[in-house]
């Protein structure tokens, strides 16, 4: 599979920034306030920079680009927020290493997922339930815990001018299966600027639907 990453002149003090950043996160310990700040902070300029990779049109259908680019994003975001203490900067700057997980890691485990995604109507109903039973549990208390907002917190967080655009909106609207190029257009919002805040929310408020579901589930 191939890929395709731009560049500018401004590639150089980028990097600089994210190493810094990156730097910064890893010096706070785990789920303390100063380390979610530099860890929302590191994310939203890697997903702003302009030069995460992406794959070549031709690989898959092209009314699926889309969804398997957000689906290996999100996981690549998720994984950053989990596993920065694994980011070596004497190997390799920041942006190869996350454009690294994302070509070789993330891309290839969104593809198959989203295809069968699409032809999971087509499979018998036993076979559906034995592939998701393990998560649909998971996915149904972080739901839970969204449409609760037990401490009002998810509506509260909503897009610059668009408070009808608030996490709590979005989230349910990305679990229920809704593309974000539908969510785009609901709410007259450029598509990026939807995925970007939502991705940030993410990274913000992961450790609060952890401790729900941890909760929940013990």
């Amino acid at each position: 599979m191939e890929f395709q990453m731009s560049h500018s002149a401004s590639y150089e003090p980028m990097q600089e920034q994210l190493l810094q950043l990156a730097t910064i996160v890893k010096q706070y310990p785990p789920l303390t306030q100063a380390r979610k700040l530099a860890l929302t902070k590191l994310i939203n300029t890697i997903v702003c920079s302009g030069k995460l990779c992406h794959p070549q049109s031709g690989q898959f259908p092209a009314n699926l680009y889309e969804e398997i680019y957000n689906e290996a994003l999100q996981e690549l975001l998720l994984y950053i927020c989990q596993n920065i203490h694994k980011y070596d900067a004497t190997r390799a700057s920041v942006m190869t290493w996350v454009n690294f997980l994302l070509e070789r890691r993330f891309f290839p485990e969104a593809i198959p997922k989203i295809l069968n995604r699409q032809s999971i109507t087509q499979l018998p109903d036993q076979d559906i339930l034995a592939s998701v039973e393990e998560t649909i549990s998971l996915i149904e208390v972080v739901r839970e815990c969204i449409e609760l907002d037990p401490d009002n917190i998810f509506k509260k967080k909503h897009i610059e001018n668009y408070p009808q655009a608030n996490f709590q909106t979005l989230a349910l609207r990305r679990i229920s299966g809704k593309s974000w190029k539908d969510i785009s257009a609901e709410f007259e919002i450029k598509l990026q600027t939807v995925s970007s805040f939502y991705y940030r929310c993410v990274t913000e408020f992961a450790p609060r639907l952890k401790e729900y579901c941890s909760n929940d589930i013990n």
